[in-house]
């Protein structure tokens, strides 16, 4: 059997060149066995694609999805042949469906993370996952193993390149998500190990992804890509493309070129004790509000104290919001101009979390924007590095808050809502589909199509799901 700490072998100097070429990430997806993956593993995978599903739905009536329709659904067609376009009456090539249900899995920023990735897996697993295997008839099992080889690929190479990837202003969600799809399309397509390196290369090349257009369309877009590229590059490799076989490591490789500055460490690779990326403390995290992930303890604290202070909230004169180094880099607006914008300003996720006593799919809205009480608390909070979390790799955020009588309280969060220690309960999973639903209006069956994902592993194909997910 093929073990996890087979994965990549290592000399003793750890440079980009100490990580042997492509051979054991695709040896890793190819042998990959449904007894390597226990059932906890399964059962966090299967909620994941859950969660995926419904936060696709959620986007399927955005603006971005409504552009790509006019693009890439205009060209692909109505009908009965093709991959099928989450939410409507679309059918396309693989990696146009790739495309699309990957931009709007995304788009509502509302679907799931991972760290040392620090990227969002699943809005491009599953739509690379999901085209593929409709075309090849896989079952449901499949689509679960793929798609925790899928996960295993954006951990590593997390773990090998971040935080200066991130940094350097990289969007992982594309440039990993690229070759972590390309695994797990071709675990789908069932390609050998040499193929499957020839699908790594080839997603390598063509991954790209930039955090400057946080805030904007093009953030989702990435997903899309990046589930787009992977699948191409398995089918292309299927079909006998050639591509270099040390496209990860070597000189003008993968890793080298994306982080030229050094920052390449091999041995955080080789784990002390074997275990799957999808079982570790912060692998995979499901989300329980639709903002940047770098806002949620925050809020989180935000609305402990909202419910402290009572009816007392409307005397709130300061609000400080203590956080760590790295929890300021993707929080790039103070006073939003734009929904999208506001998912990623701290100080409107925490003033609507005070304000309203929530933040959900409708705080993110022009109504949203224009509110009176919320715009005059932005100015009164304060967002800066707390020592007690500095160095805090789960965005840890602590919360003080000052009313006009004098009175100081403080609430700290070290980890959110929907990491593994706090998992999200099957109720929750359930009513944040059928929430993403209704606030659509996209007319799917939620409580339908939510059995239907939860007992996906033993289905013998995605047939029924499909069908669920389309609408007339």
């Amino acid at each position: 059997m093929f073990f996890l700490r087979d994965l990549f072998s290592f000399s003793s100097t750890p440079t980009a060149m100490s990580i042997r070429p492509n051979d054991d990430l695709a040896a890793f997806a190819s042998n990959l066995s449904e007894d390597d993956i226990p059932p906890e593993a399964r059962r966090r995978a299967t909620d994941a694609i859950t969660d995926c599903i419904a936060c696709s739905l959620g986007g399927s009536r955005t603006d971005l999805a409504r552009h790509l329709l006019n693009v890439v659904g205009n060209a692909s067609g109505n009908g009965q042949r093709g991959a099928v376009f989450i939410a409507s009456d679309h059918r396309g090539s693989v990696y146009d469906a790739a495309l699309y249900n990957g931009a709007i899995a995304h788009a509502l920023d509302y679907d799931d993370i991972s760290h040392p990735a620090y990227s969002h897996p699943s809005a491009v697993l599953v739509p690379a996952i999901f085209a593929v295997a409709e075309s090849v008839s896989a079952p449901g099992s499949e689509v679960v193993n793929a798609y925790v080889g899928g996960l295993e690929a954006f951990g590593r190479l997390g773990r090998a390149l971040n935080m200066e990837h991130y940094k350097n202003g990289w969007h992982p969600t594309s440039t990993f998500g690229s070759i972590a799809a390309s695994v797990a399309a071709a675990r789908i397509l069932r390609l050998r190990e040499g193929e499957t390196r020839t699908a790594i290369a080839i997603a390598a090349s063509a991954s790209s992804g930039l955090r400057v257009n946080f805030g904007t369309m093009v953030k989702p877009l990435h997903a899309g890509y990046a589930a787009r590229n992977g699948v191409l590059a398995a089918l292309l490799a299927r079909e006998g493309m050639t591509a270099a076989q040390d496209a990860l490591t070597s000189r003008f490789g993968f890793a080298s070129t994306f982080n030229q500055g050094g920052g390449i460490d091999a041995s955080a690779l080789r784990p002390t004790q074997p275990q799957l990326e999808i079982l570790t403390d912060y692998g995979l995290a499901l989300k329980a509000f639709p903002s940047c992930a770098a806002t949620h303890t925050a809020v989180e604290a935000a609305l402990m104290l909202r419910k402290q202070l009572a009816e007392r909230h409307a005397t709130i004169s300061r609000v400080r919001v203590g956080v760590s180094e790295f929890a300021r880099e993707p929080l790039l607006y103070v006073k939003p101009a734009t929904p999208l914008e506001g998912k990623f300003s701290m100080h409107y996720c925490v003033a609507m979390a005070l304000v309203r006593g929530r933040l959900d799919l409708r705080s993110f809205s022009e109504e949203g924007l224009a509110d009176a009480a919320v715009a005059a608390l932005i100015p009164r909070i304060t967002m800066e590095v707390d020592e007690r979390v500095r160095d805090d790799r789960e965005f840890a955020s602590i919360v003080t808050i000052e009313t006009e009588s004098g009175e100081s309280i403080e609430q700290p969060v070290h980890v959110a809502l929907g990491k593994p220690a706090r998992w999200l309960s099957t109720a929750q999973l359930k009513e944040k589909l059928r929430d993403c639903c209704e606030y659509s209006g996209c007319g799917v069956n939620a409580a339908a199509v939510f059995a239907a994902l939860q007992s996906l592993d033993r289905a013998s194909s995605l047939d029924e799901v499909l069908s669920l997910l389309r609408t007339q």
